[in-house]
C-alpha cells in the first residue's frame, strides 16, 4: 500500500483535531460550571456529571489566575485538573475562560479585595505578567481532549480609562493619525509642545461648548485599544496552541456600543466564534419585560451580523434567580428559558451556554443564577433545556445542516453617531439620549419582527454596500446622525446599484467629528435631489403625515422640513416637505428627516408597519410571515434544503393569536401545545411567554 505524503496526513489530523473541537453540526446547549477553592473532586465530578445526564455536553471554565498562582511563580492546577478529567471522564467539551486581566494579590495591589475583574490591563508590567499566566495555562490543558475552544476573557468592553498603558497607546495612535504635533493642536485647540506631553483631560468630556475632537478620538482610539488587546491575547494562545478555536462574548449589547468600545466586526480577524453574555436582569435596561424575547432575538441578529461567515454562540444566557446581583430581580420561568433558547436557535445561534449550572458560594453573585437548586438537583429550568437538548438530538437530521432564512432587509448601525450621542447624552428625552440611534433602530427592528420579515443588523462599515441589483436588498439608516464622506460614496453607490434605501431620523445631521453638514455641503444632497431646510422640535410625539401612501407616522421630538430640488414629494404639512422619494440608478431612496424609528419605539408601531410593508423589498426565498402585523409576536425561521423551522414567540403578559401566511404544510410540532394551533398550524394561540416551534416542508 502507497504512503500518504506527509502534506496529506499533515491535513487529515488537522481535520480530525477539528472534528474533535467542534463536535457535531447541531446546536449545543450547556452550562457555566463554577469552581472555586474548596471544593472537592466528588462535588466537581457531579456537576459535570449532570450536565451528561442532561444532554448538555459543553461547559464553560473560568480560569482564575488567583486561584492557581498561590506564591509568587508557584502554580497549583489540581483544582482544575479536577475538573478537567470530570470533563474527559463525562464527554463534556470545556470552553477554557481566561482571566489575564486579573492576578493574584502578590502580583498588584489592585488585585487586592476584589476576587474577580473586569476591566482589560493596564500598565505595561501587567501585560508582561500575563503573558506568562497565559503560557502556563494553555501549555497545561490544550493536549486535553476534553478541550474545545480558549476564550480571550469574560465580557470584554469598558468605558474609556485613564491606564498607563492606554494613554501610551493613544500618544501613538495620535502621532499615527496626525503626523506632526501641529496638525493635533490645530485639529484639538491645543499648544502641545509634543505627543509625549500629552495626558487625559477629563475636560474631554464635558460635552456643550468643550472640542469635540479630543472626546472622538479618545473614543475611537478606546475602540482600538480594546480590539488591540484582545488581537495580543489571541495571538499568545496561538503560540502555544495554534489547533483549538478562540472565542470571545461582549455584554449588554442591548445599549450604546461606543461607551463600551465594541467595535465588533473588528474582531472577526482573530476569532473563530462570537458570542454574547445575555443577561435580561442585567443587560435590557431600555426594555420592558415584554420585550425581552425581542431582546434575545436582537442581540443573536448583531452577534450574527459581526461574526458572520463564522459562527456565533449565546455563550452566556440567564439561567438563574437574581436576588441582589442585577439591575432588577429576575427569575427566568421554564417559559422564558424556552422562549429564549428556542429564539438563540432559530436565529442560528451554534452554541447556548447558560450562565449557570451551580452558584457561587461567596462573593456578590453568591446562591444566585444557578439551574441547580441548594441541594444540586436539577431545577425546573434546567429540566427545561435538557429537554430542548434532547429534542435537538432527536432531530439531528435537520439541525445539523440548518441555517438561517436570509433577509433581503439591513439596519445599519453606526458607531460614529453613538460616539457623538454619548457625548452629547441628556436625560429628558429619549431622542437626546445616548440610546437615541439604538432605540430608533429598534423601532424598525421590532416593527419588522411583527411583520415576520426577519432583517439583519450590520455596522455601517461592515455592510455590503457593493450588492448588485439582481439580488435587490433594502438598508434603513434609522436616525444615524452622523456620517462620513466615504460612507456617504458607498451608500450612493447602494442605491445606484438596483437597491432601496430608507433614511430617517436626523441622518447626516452631522460628520464624525459633530460639524453640522446642513450648514455646509450636505453630504446627501445628489443622492436625495434635497437638502435639509430645517428641523423643528414639536413635542415627545408629533405626527408625520405622508401621501404617498396615506400613513400619519408617529415621530419623536423633531419633524425634519427638506428643501427640495427634483425628489418625488410623499409627505408635505402646513406646506412643508417632510418627506420624499426619488430613483438615483437603479434604485431609490426614501428620506423621512423625523425620527419615526423612535415614534415607533416609544408609541406606537401600526403606522410604522404599515409603511414598511409598503416600500420593503419582499423576500422570495422565504415562505413565511404573518398575514399581517401581530404585535407582540416574533418568528425566526431556519431552513434546511427543502425543509423548514420556525420558532413563534409571545413575548408578552398577555394571550396573542399569531397567524402565518405560508404555503408549506407542517409535517410535526417540536415544542408547544397541540390544542393552540389551527389544523393546518397556521393559526396559533399562544398564552402569556409562550413558544411553538414546528417543522415544514
Amino acid at each position: 500500500m502507497k504512503k500518504l505524503p506527509v502534506a496529506v496526513l499533515f491535513l487529515l489530523l488537522i481535520l480530525v483535531l477539528s472534528v474533535n473541537v467542534f463536535g457535531s453540526d447541531r446546536p449545543l446547549i450547556g452550562a457555566q460550571i463554577w469552581i472555586e477553592p474548596g471544593q472537592t473532586e466528588a462535588e466537581i465530578d457531579s456537576w459535570f456529571r449532570s450536565l451528561a445526564e442532561q444532554n448538555m455536553p459543553v461547559t464553560r471554565l473560568f480560569i482564575m489566575w488567583n486561584y492557581i498562582e498561590t506564591q509568587p511563580d508557584v502554580w497549583d492546577f489540581s483544582l482544575y485538573d479536577n475538573a478537567f478529567r470530570a470533563a474527559e471522564k463525562y464527554g463534556v467539551k470545556i470552553v477554557a475562560t481566561l482571566t489575564a486581566h486579573h492576578g493574584p494579590t502578590h502580583r498588584d495591589r489592585e488585585f487586592w479585595y476584589r476576587s474577580q475583574g473586569s476591566g482589560i490591563v493596564r500598565t505595561g508590567k501587567q501585560l508582561q505578567e500575563a503573558e506568562t499566566y497565559i503560557a502556563q495555562v494553555v501549555a497545561r490543558y490544550k493536549t486535553s481532549s476534553a478541550l474545545d475552544t480558549w476564550m480571550l476573557m469574560n465580557e470584554p468592553g469598558q468605558e474609556p480609562s485613564p491606564d498607563p498603558l492606554a494613554v501610551e497607546r493613544f500618544r501613538g495612535y495620535l502621532r499615527e493619525k496626525y503626523g506632526d504635533i501641529g496638525a493635533l493642536n490645530k485639529a484639538w485647540l491645543t499648544w502641545y509642545k509634543d505627543f509625549e506631553s500629552i495626558e487625559h483631560d477629563p475636560s474631554w468630556n464635558r460635552g456643550a461648548f468643550a472640542w469635540s475632537v479630543p472626546f472622538v478620538d479618545w473614543y475611537t482610539f478606546w475602540r482600538e485599544h480594546l480590539t488591540w488587546h484582545l488581537n495580543w491575547v489571541a495571538e499568545r494562545i496561538r503560540q502555544e496552541d495554534p489547533n483549538h478555536p478562540i472565542h470571545v462574548n461582549p455584554h449588554a449589547l442591548v445599549n450604546n456600543l461606543a461607551t463600551t468600545a465594541f467595535d465588533l466586526p473588528r474582531w472577526r480577524t482573530f476569532l473563530n466564534s462570537l458570542g454574547a453574555s445575555i443577561h435580561p436582569a442585567w443587560h435590557f435596561g431600555i426594555l420592558t419585560r415584554d420585550r425581552f424575547a425581542l431582546g434575545v432575538s436582537y442581540v443573536c441578529d448583531l452577534i450574527r451580523g459581526s461574526s458572520e461567515p463564522n459562527p456565533f454562540w449565546v455563550t452566556e444566557l440567564q439561567g438563574g434567580n437574581n436576588t441582589y446581583s442585577s439591575m432588577r430581580p429576575m427569575c427566568p420561568t421554564e417559559q422564558d428559558i424556552a422562549q429564549w433558547v428556542w429564539t438563540s436557535i432559530g436565529s442560528g445561534a451554534d452554541r447556548i451556554i447558560f450562565w449557570l449550572l451551580n452558584a457561587r458560594r461567596k462573593s456578590g453573585e453568591a446562591g444566585e443564577w444557578s439551574m441547580l437548586d441548594f441541594q444540586d438537583r436539577p431545577s425546573e429550568r434546567l429540566l427545561t433545556a435538557a429537554h430542548i437538548a434532547r429534542i435537538i438530538n432527536d432531530n439531528q437530521n435537520f439541525f445539523d445542516n440548518a441555517v438561517p432564512v436570509q433577509s433581503p432587509v439591513s439596519i445599519i448601525l453606526s458607531l460614529e453617531t453613538m460616539t457623538l450621542q454619548e457625548r452629547s447624552k441628556s436625560s429628558d428625552y429619549p431622542g437626546r439620549d445616548s440610546n437615541a440611534h439604538l432605540q430608533a433602530a429598534l423601532g424598525f427592528y421590532e416593527t419588522l419582527s411583527e411583520l415576520g420579515r426577519e432583517a439583519n443588523i450590520k455596522h455601517i462599515h461592515d455592510f455590503n454596500w457593493n450588492i448588485k441589483s439582481g439580488s435587490p436588498h433594502t438598508a434603513i439608516l434609522p436616525h444615524v446622525t452622523s456620517v462620513t464622506s466615504g460612507q456617504v460614496r458607498n451608500i450612493e453607490k447602494f442605491v445606484q446599484n438596483g437597491n432601496t434605501l430608507i433614511v430617517t431620523g436626523l441622518t447626516g445631521m452631522f460628520d464624525e467629528y459633530a460639524t453640522c453638514l446642513p450648514l455646509d455641503a450636505y453630504p446627501f444632497k445628489t443622492l436625495f435631489g434635497s437638502g435639509l431646510k430645517e428641523v423643528r422640535f414639536i413635542d415627545n410625539i408629533c405626527p408625520v403625515q405622508l401621501q404617498q401612501p396615506q400613513i400619519t407616522l408617529p415621530a419623536h421630538l423633531w419633524i425634519g422640513e427638506i428643501e427640495n430640488r427634483d425628489a418625488e414629494i410623499i409627505g408635505r404639512q402646513n406646506e412643508r416637505i417632510t418627506a420624499i422619494r426619488r430613483r438615483f440608478g437603479k434604485g431609490q431612496v426614501i428620506w423621512i428627516p423625523s425620527p419615526v424609528g423612535l415614534g415607533a419605539w416609544l408609541d406606537n408601531n401600526r403606522p410604522l408597519s404599515e409603511f414598511l410593508d409598503h416600500f420593503i423589498i419582499q423576500n422570495q426565498d422565504n415562505p413565511f410571515r404573518f398575514a399581517c402585523h401581530n404585535p407582540g409576536c416574533l418568528m425566526r425561521a431556519l431552513v434546511n434544503q427543502n425543509r423548514y423551522m420556525t420558532v413563534i414567540t409571545n413575548g408578552t403578559g398577555q394571550k396573542l393569536t399569531c397567524k402565518l401566511a405560508t404555503n408549506k404544510k407542517m409535517t410535526s410540532l417540536l415544542w408547544g401545545d397541540r390544542l393552540s394551533l389551527s389544523e393546518d398550524g397556521k393559526t396559533i394561540q399562544l398564552a402569556a411567554r409562550e413558544t411553538v416551534v414546528q417543522l415544514w416542508q
